[in-house]
């Protein structure tokens, strides 16, 4: 133990000396005896318990020199003084004892203590990238840092991802073909082999393995290394460092599975949703467009002119449903695969309204709206495109199930924090226990609703709500339903409000 670090304990015996001259005199040798018990129980926090115990005996010789008589011999001459002298050192000598006991247990808290906080660092450093090469390359480095100079990681090629496949075979390729044997060793028998590990002793070359929770996903190679040389504690530490990349791998690993999996039964869902959809929804305007266009190629000669009119607009409206359930279904499917990406501009809701109008009118010439907005409105940070698909939606839902001559109703409100746009129909309403299931995908509460000619605008896949809320979700705004009295739905969007642009860029 070094000098500075003893200072403390030299201190407390030279004031426990001290002491013993000053009260020589004023107490009896039993009291003195007890300073110099206290005095050993201190200075044990910075000494060793050999240390301690030997400064202990020669503190009780010193003590029988200088206060027991006859003094400044060793001869002792009171038998009670004797008995005191033992005591005093075998008290000394367990307290001397324990007190080491106590502060190596202290260290070893604080060591451990200490490589929980390494490995919990070193875990932080893992998650900050996805990359099994840079990883390996940080782990390579915390080993260097214990002055073991050549470690080689070497990982298994991860078949599901070709950018970590790649970067692993590079990391093979680098270490020799005895290094590659010892890794696929050491991965089979799940555990490390070389040098002190009682499994292939004869290897220069100590293997540990990059354990997950059911497999070892790679090794590190520790050339040169000496069991005499490095305690078996460095190599236990290193060996959490290795299971802690091996760990983050594997979850990674999962994550990648995981995402593959899913992404592989969305595609099986959309696959499926539009077989269903051209198997059923779509083959009823199919048949009406293909019935249209014929009547108009076959007996053009024999029908007037309102009549091929007639055809005409049916081959339109028909073929408008079409491209409605297509946009739908498609903007459904890539806002769910990605949900971020989308442009956002700062647009006006009185221009986004306006333009959905306008198309709404060339529709329903005969729909009868009424719209209630406040004037100079704040601007929005939205994709324009989408949400005028998102009202363009909730306009035509509203114009399905409500009767002709009823009216449309579209409300503007401005709150604290946010814009609120409600489109309101005079129709038969929704239940409360469909007001949230009427925004999931492929969900019709009307599912046997009249689809005759009369109402046309009621078929469909029941995929119009559910894009509008995928739409509110991407701008983080909110869409719900809820009743109007005296009767009828309104569907409320409430759109946050962000602080708005400067006059530069409003003008750009």
């Amino acid at each position: 133990m070094r000098l500075e670090v003893r200072w403390p304990a030299i201190l407390i015996w030279l004031s426990a000396w001290a002491g013993l001259v000053y009260l020589d005199g004023f107490l009896n040798l039993g009291n003195l005896a007890l300073l110099l018990v206290l005095a050993s129980a201190c200075a044990g926090l910075w000494l060793s318990a050999i240390a301690s115990v030997v400064v202990s005996a020669g503190a009780v010789l010193l003590f029988n020199w200088l206060f027991v008589a006859p003094r400044h011999t060793l001869h002792v001459l009171l038998e009670q003084d004797l008995l005191l002298l033992v005591t005093t050192l075998g008290v000394s000598a367990v307290v001397s004892v324990l007190m080491a006991r106590w502060q190596k247990a202290a260290k070893q808290e604080r060591q451990h203590a200490q490589r929980s906080d390494q490995l919990r660092q070193l875990g932080d450093q893992f998650r900050a990238t996805s990359d099994p090469h840079s990883q390996a390359q940080l782990l390579q480095s915390v080993l260097q840092q214990k002055r073991l100079h050549s470690v080689a990681i070497l990982l298994l090629s991860d078949e599901q991802n070709s950018s970590a496949q790649d970067s692993s075979n590079a990391l093979i390729g680098q270490a020799s073909e005895q290094d590659q044997q010892g890794m696929w060793a050491c991965v089979k028998q799940f555990g490390a082999i070389g040098p002190g590990t009682g499994r292939h002793e004869d290897l220069p070359t100590l293997f540990l393995p990059l354990r997950g929770r059911t497999r070892a996903l790679g090794a590190a190679a520790i050339q040169n290394y000496s069991a005499h040389a490095w305690s078996s504690a460095l190599r236990f530490q290193m060996q959490q460092a290795c299971d802690l990349l091996g760990l983050e791998i594997e979850r990674a690993q999962t994550l990648r599975w995981a995402q593959a999996t899913k992404d592989e039964a969305q595609n099986h869902s959309l696959r499926n949703t539009l077989l269903t959809a051209i198997s059923h929804d779509y083959r009823t305007p199919l048949a009406n467009l293909m019935g249209a266009a014929s009547s108009i190629r076959e007996q053009s000669a024999r029908l007037t002119t309102d009549q091929i009119t007639t055809l005409a607009q049916t081959v339109l409206d028909e073929a408008q449903h079409l491209n409605r359930m297509t946009t739908n279904t498609l903007q459904l499917a890539r806002l769910d695969a990605a949900p971020m990406s989308i442009h956002k501009d700062w647009e006006s809701l009185e221009e986004v309204l306006g333009s959905v109008l306008s198309k709404t009118r060339q529709r329903y010439p005969t729909q009868r709206i009424q719209i209630d907005m406040p004037t100079s409105l704040p601007l929005v940070h939205c994709d324009a495109i989408l949400l005028v698909q998102l009202f363009d939606n909730l306009i035509e839902n509203a114009i399905k199930y409500s009767p002709a001559t009823s009216l449309l109703g579209i409300q503007a409100r401005l709150r604290s924090n946010a814009i609120e746009v409600g489109v309101m129909d005079e129709g038969p309403g929704i239940d409360d226990l469909w007001k949230e299931k009427v925004f999931q995908a492929f969900e019709r509460m009307h599912t046997h609703a009249d689809t005759s000619q009369a109402h046309p605008l009621r078929r469909g896949m029941g995929v119009g709500l559910a894009v509008c809320k995928a739409i509110a979700k991407v701008h983080g705004a909110t869409i719900w339903a809820e009743d109007k009295a005296p009767h009828g739905t309104a569907m409320w969007l409430s759109l946050p409000l962000e602080p708005q642009p400067t006059s530069a860029a409003k003008e750009a």
